[in-house]
């Protein structure tokens, strides 16, 4: 298994969308087919990244507004 194959794997479960080699390989508890798994995992990762970016404005604009920086 390729090392960018693991780090998928490893972040889709993470985020929890198992994704397994091919559709028979998915998880039991799974509903979807592997190619939608893929869509969810793409938009969970931008929604995850959207609120770090999100907060990471907040702080920054609290900081300046206190006097931090």
């Amino acid at each position: 298994m390729s090392g960018q194959r693991r780090w998928l794997k490893l972040w889709s479960r993470t985020v929890g969308m198992p994704v397994g080699l091919n559709d028979k390989d998915k998880p039991e508890f799974l509903p979807i087919p592997q190619d939608d798994v893929f869509k969810a995992l793409f938009f969970r990762t931008f929604w995850i990244v959207l609120h770090i970016l999100t907060c990471g404005f907040i702080i920054v604009g609290n900081g300046r507004v206190l006097g931090f920086w």
